[in-house]
């Protein structure tokens, strides 16, 4: 049988008119023409040290898949758990070059991206997480200007849970916190907790989050201030036998985005990614309550850890160093501003709730 290739005028077509790289440009317009979605659709590089399977990173998936469904397809994250990209250090820098866009940052990052607000993780400055939660409610838009300033969205922040004192030998005193035996954890990076505890002379050894683990097997720290549920989620729980039962402090965080990328999105997609994050960081923090509470009686009736009182004359010292390191870091982290604001904010809601 003999096709006949039609000519560009009705009848019959030799295809030798046609040069070599016609062809060739006929193919590429054919691929250029093929549907747009999958190379239109913006992908958010989102890098954290919370491990796969934590509650964070299940929240993060679920709210990855909500907003690419939201979007159809068009916005999606791809997420980064475990500390795979490096330590918040390490992540803050690929943020600023643009190979990463969004992490969720505890201390050690927020203190790069906007120092001030690590005020809310003070020692011994919320009481209570209805306390936190007001005061945090209260100064949101605040918040929200200090992060864009500094070139990020705040897409939320949150807690990680009151820290305690985990340790293998009972901290009843503070006395016992200072013996030469007691090796103490510090990130390099936290002027807090290095400040607090040269205030109340316990020697601290700096190692990164990522290196707490091997320093503990190897014996170089053995003591540490962390919520339940991070020492369970991060494999640190089975080298203590004791947890003294005065916090210290209370862990935030933050899920923030580059500004840069943000802008690259349109109206819709960021009004979604705000509505969504926010949403799945309330939900967030309740569930991460919610597992430290079921971690500290797991650590308890399964891992077998005592939890001991700290003593009544030691918890009043322990209070008014605290106090101390509260005055010595302002101009050093926060303003003198910031700091009396949050404390008249406090003032006022306890007297309403009493």
């Amino acid at each position: 049988m003999i096709v006949k290739k039609m000519s560009p005028i009705g009848g019959a077509f030799n295809a030798d008119y046609l040069p070599k790289f016609v062809y060739v440009f006929l193919i590429i317009l054919g691929m250029l023409c093929l549907p747009l979605t999958s190379f239109a659709a913006e992908s958010i590089k989102f890098a954290t040290l919370a491990p796969k399977g934590s509650t964070w990173m299940n929240n993060f998936d679920a709210m990855g898949k909500e907003v690419r469904s939201k979007t159809d397809g068009e916005l999606q994250f791809r997420f980064y758990p475990n500390g795979v990209q490096g330590d918040e250090l390490d992540v803050i820098r690929k943020m600023r070059a643009g190979l990463l866009h969004a992490g969720a940052m505890t201390a050690t990052g927020l203190g790069e991206i906007q120092e001030e607000v690590l005020i809310f993780q003070l020692p011994r400055l919320f009481k209570t997480y209805e306390e936190l939660d007001y005061v945090r409610n209260y100064l949101r838009e605040d918040l929200d200007k200090a992060f864009m300033d500094a070139g990020y969205v705040l897409l939320g922040m949150g807690d990680i849970g009151y820290y305690y004192i985990f340790s293998n030998q009972p901290i009843r005193t503070i006395a016992d916190l200072q013996s030469p035996s007691v090796k103490m954890w510090a990130r390099p990076s936290d002027k807090i907790a290095l400040t607090f505890y040269e205030n109340a002379e316990i020697a601290t050894v700096p190692r990164e989050v990522t290196q707490v683990l091997s320093s503990l097997y190897s014996g170089q720290l053995n003591t540490l201030a962390a919520s339940p549920y991070v020492t369970v989620a991060l494999q640190w729980y089975d080298k203590f036998k004791y947890m003294t039962d005065l916090p210290v402090n209370v862990g935030v965080g933050a899920t923030v985005v580059t500004k840069e990328k943000f802008d690259q999105l349109s109206p819709e997609q960021q009004k979604v990614l705000r509505e969504t994050a926010d949403a799945y960081q309330h939900d967030l923090i309740q569930n991460i309550r919610k597992d430290n509470e079921r971690a500290l009686e797991a650590l308890q009736k399964k891992a077998g850890i005592q939890v001991v009182a700290f003593e009544g004359d030691s918890k009043a010292a322990w209070d008014i160093i605290a106090m101390e390191t509260h005055k010595e870091l302002v101009g050093e982290i926060y303003s003198q501003e910031f700091l009396d604001k949050i404390n008249a904010l406090l003032e006022a809601y306890r007297k309403g709730n009493k």
